[in-house]
């Protein structure tokens, strides 16, 4: 390419027109990667640190940053609009994971440019539905100890992103869910699988390709040139009994569902293509009750419970207000389930209204729930709902009277989300929709009373075999959680994985967040003598930078692993 590594790189960057296209053409591609940015800047914190999503061209669209890497020169490189292919900028993570389409990590001096090479990159593509690259999330850090933890997390981050596509892709079709192991299959982990009416694969997800076709980048053409047995008798099974078992053509079983959000009588599916052109996924979605225990053992919590159920027993609207994390989505869930259980429950992101045409909600609404005007009613939520544009006014107005006025035999219940600041309190919200609703403020989760139920639920509901013991509900508890219990289920979710099954206990905690607990301190038998006391916050160290890996660290410190253990009891 006649790039000199001892030279500055060209300062690729679009112009501000091809930008502003760039992005309004992917807005609702950014709005999907931005909570997951969000959550991946939260758990690497503190490690000087930045978070990146650019697409499938290398462009960068968007950015995460801490102060202290701000003020870097890799900072004033990693900007909005600049191009990160290796053609102009070398070796480096974004375009070495564009080139390869594997996760890449680029660190220090392998990065072709000198000038780079302060800094550790960890990129990992986002694939649609149809295996082709359509993002790139990227963390970087002039820390390099920490990028192969930052791996795990941006993989999990992607695998995240690209499921919710999937979902998005094939929202008339009949998606299928499957894992070797059953309790596996409500993870991220599950490969997915989307059929039309007549059993003809339209898309699967990197996780199934694994599973179905290793050698390969592509599964079969139809279900029963995969699976054992035909694809009605297969279907009628699944929405029967819910999990069932299915055997591949080389004798493999896994367990298998129906996606939550997958139609669920097949006469209702329309195919996801149409003329080789992708359908448009609606603006509204209906989903499925998540089978989990609410937990509002908290007094606060358990006042906003009622006051909101009151209101929308009486027909008012509500507005859920909360900082990210605080329970938005599962009280507006509580809510539906005490009132409308057997009816539709209906997503409709408000963040999508920018730029659609927003005559299309009450029609999207009606083919998610063809009874809603003349049936038995069902819960409507409106997620984000700061974010309706001032055009989308008379098309939700409409929609909010045609709904409270249908002649249905349980009133539709309207509930909106808002994300506010934390600490941030509000009175009554007025929707820029002409309806009034009533704000209901979400504690963070902080400042509740039931944090041990809450926990002791998310595990449950994650991983059934794990339990935890007081001292980790107690380390866990005073843990910095920005995003509330997002975060803390995701903390779980780590912990589940890092252990097998049984009682985790406050020292995996410390292996698995070293980042995350108390700065490091001597184990209770070294901590009354100096030189003990050094020796003992160095091995405990050691151990963090090797992410937990006891037998790494004590190669690493030429001592024994049962020397390592000593030092790390309290």
């Amino acid at each position: 390419m006649g790039l000199d590594p001892g030279a500055m790189p060209e300062d690729a960057v679009v112009s501000s027109e091809a930008l502003r296209t760039i992005l309004q053409d992917r807005q609702r591609f950014i709005h999907l990667v931005r909570p997951e940015l969000e959550l991946l800047s939260t758990q690497i914190a503190g490690t000087n640190f930045m978070c990146a999503f650019a697409d499938e061209n290398g462009v960068v669209l968007d950015t995460i940053m801490d102060a202290e890497f701000s003020d870097s020169d890799c900072a004033r490189s990693v900007v909005t609009g600049s191009v990160w292919s290796e053609d102009v900028r070398g070796t480096n993570a974004l375009g070495l994971a564009l080139s390869t389409g594997r996760t890449s990590m680029v660190t220090g001096a392998e990065h072709y440019f000198g000038c780079h090479s302060a800094v550790a990159c960890v990129a990992t593509p986002i694939r649609g539905s149809d295996g082709r690259i359509v993002g790139l999330l990227d963390a970087s850090s002039e820390l390099a100890e920490r990028q192969y933890h930052t791996r795990a997390l941006i993989n999990l981050a992607a695998t995240n992103i690209e499921n919710r596509l999937f979902a998005q892709a094939h929202w008339r079709d009949i998606i299928l869910q499957f894992h070797p192991r059953d309790e596996y299959l409500a993870t991220q982990s599950a490969g997915l699988i989307a059929f039309d009416e007549a059993g003809r694969i339209t898309g699967a997800n990197r996780n199934a390709i694994q599973f179905l076709s290793p050698q390969e980048d592509e599964v079969a053409e139809r279900f029963d040139a995969l699976f054992r047995g035909d694809f009605g008798t297969n279907l009628r099974t699944l929405e029967e009994v819910g999990t069932t078992r299915l055997w591949d053509r080389l004798g493999s079983a896994f367990f298998a569902r129906l996606h939550p959000e997958s139609p669920q009588r097949p006469g209702r599916t329309t195919r996801a293509f149409s003329g080789g052109r992708r359908v448009e996924s609606p603006l509204a979605r209906r989903t499925e009750l998540r089978e989990h225990r609410f937990v509002f053992d908290d007094e606060m919590a358990r006042e906003c419970r009622r006051v909101a159920i009151s209101a929308a027993t009486l027909g008012q609207p509500i507005c859920l207000r909360g900082a990210a994390g605080t329970g938005k989505t599962a009280l507006a869930e509580a809510v539906h389930h005490h009132l409308n259980s057997d009816a539709p429950l209906i997503v409709l992101d408000c963040r999508d209204l920018r730029g659609a045409r927003h005559d299309r909600v009450l029609e999207d609404i009606l083919a998610q729930a063809p009874d809603a005007l003349t049936g038995s009613g069902g819960t409507l939520v409106l997620e984000a709902m700061s974010a309706i544009p001032k055009e989308a006014d008379a098309y939700l107005d409409r929609l909010l009277s045609t709904l409270r006025d249908a002649p249905t035999a349980q009133p539709w219940c309207i509930v909106a989300t808002q994300r506010t600041r934390p600490n941030e309190i509000g009175g009554q919200v007025v929707a820029q929709a002409s309806e009034t609703f009533l704000a209901v403020d979400l504690p963070l989760l902080a400042d509740r009373t039931d944090f041990d139920k809450i926990a002791r639920s998310l595990l449950t509901a994650i991983s059934p075999q794990h339990k935890l013991s007081k001292k980790a509900l107690k380390a866990l508890s005073e843990m910095d959680r920005p995003a509330n219990l997002r975060d803390l289920r995701h903390h779980l979710r780590l912990l589940a994985a890092s252990f097998p099954s049984g009682v985790l206990r406050d020292v995996q905690l410390d292996r698995v967040f070293p980042s995350l607990q108390r700065q490091t301190k001597a184990c209770g038998r070294c901590n009354d003598a100096p030189i003990r006391r050094r020796r003992c916050i160095g091995i405990r160290q050691t151990v963090s930078a090797c992410q937990g890996n006891v037998a790494l660290a004590s190669r690493r410190l030429g001592v024994s692993r049962n020397t390592v253990y000593a030092h790390l009891k309290d």
